[in-house]
């Protein structure tokens, strides 16, 4: 019984023994965990002391305790941190009552980048402006014209053509409109020579003369080739040629041609006309416009009728094409 009583008396003698503060702090903190997680009895007792004997040193301690973690915690610290910045954000108002102005607010780095480049592009077009001389700046009437080039105001005549039927050609080919004239519409070397290619013969081409009306006009014969497989090989054609009022040379030359056929079936009910359009441009260019219709004298079946539109349309657009070619070698070579 003396033994047991020993026992217990140096074993609680013992647990009081380390729960006084001790010198070394590593000593006093394993002391202190020791204490509480044998002896709950003895944690409960000392807070309610603190609490209820001295609630101005509980009130202090508890305060350090929550600094203490807040410090060790760094989502505390960044909490403070913000609360700080917050107060500080807030207007004071001083003696005279006037409310100070909110701080501005800092810029991130990519805002002040992107504010940055736009002042030098900013700066740059500037420069650029600046540097332009009044000089350059000049008006339409002060601009000295080139040899090879034209102002709009000075190509002044129209076509007054209705430019009827079906469109066979619309070219621009680089050479002067006095030039494309003479090689068409004259006994031109590169006419004659276009014929010969294509198997035509009996070519006799009249000069430009004054009709009753007043314009000028020209007659061309040939005996062409034909390239159906059925029916005859040859056609007579002949063509009369009539220059509209308003052809000026040098801008424009608007050209009618009544073609009538011989020697084929069906050869009196019905005459091709064309309309050659030739306009100058700026450029010292030429737009050329060719377009056709046939026009029927006579009524004939429908059969028979959609067999000549359908030939001689084929004849036709073929003719321009090959012309269209020749023109451009004729004009590499110059």
């Amino acid at each position: 019984m003396k033994s047991l009583k020993a026992r217990l008396n140096y074993r609680f003698r013992k647990h009081l023994a380390m729960d006084k503060p001790s010198s070394s702090s590593g000593g006093n903190r394993l002391s202190r965990s020791t204490s509480i997680c044998k002896n709950p009895a003895i944690l409960r007792r000392q807070l309610a002391s603190q609490e209820f004997q001295f609630p101005a040193t509980a009130t202090a301690t508890a305060t350090a305790t929550v600094a203490t973690t807040r410090q060790r915690l760094f989502w505390g610290s960044r909490r403070m941190s913000t609360a700080v910045k917050d107060d500080k954000s807030k207007p004071d108002s001083n003696a005279a009552g006037k409310k100070k102005p909110a701080a501005s607010s800092r810029q991130s780095n990519f805002t002040q980048t992107e504010r940055n480049r736009s002042q030098r592009k900013m700066s740059v077009r500037s420069t650029r402006c600046n540097s332009v001389a009044p000089t350059a700046l000049v008006s339409r009437e002060n601009m000295t014209q080139t040899p090879g080039c034209r102002r709009p105001e000075d190509l002044t005549a129209r076509c007054s053509a209705t430019h009827e039927g079906r469109k066979l050609l619309q070219e621009r080919l680089m050479v002067r409109v006095d030039a494309l004239f003479n090689m068409l519409f004259s006994a031109s070397p590169f006419l004659q020579s276009f014929h010969e290619r294509r198997r035509s013969t009996d070519l006799q081409m009249g000069a430009w003369t004054r009709n009753a009306g007043g314009e000028n006009q020209r007659t061309v014969s040939m005996t062409v080739a034909l390239q159906a497989n059925v029916g005859p090989k040859i056609a007579k054609v002949t063509e009369t040629q009539t220059m509209l009022e308003c052809s000026e040379p040098g801008q424009l030359y608007a050209i009618d041609v009544r073609s009538v056929n011989a020697e084929i079936p069906y050869a009196d009910t019905f005459v091709v006309l064309m309309h050659f359009c030739l306009k100058a441009t700026v450029e010292e260019h030429t737009d050329v416009l060719i377009f056709a219709q046939i026009q029927f004298l006579k009524s004939v079946w429908a059969v028979v009728k959609a067999f000549i539109e359908k030939n001689t349309y084929a004849g036709l657009e073929e003719f321009c094409q090959a012309l269209y070619s020749a023109l451009l070698i004729e004009i590499r070579k110059k």
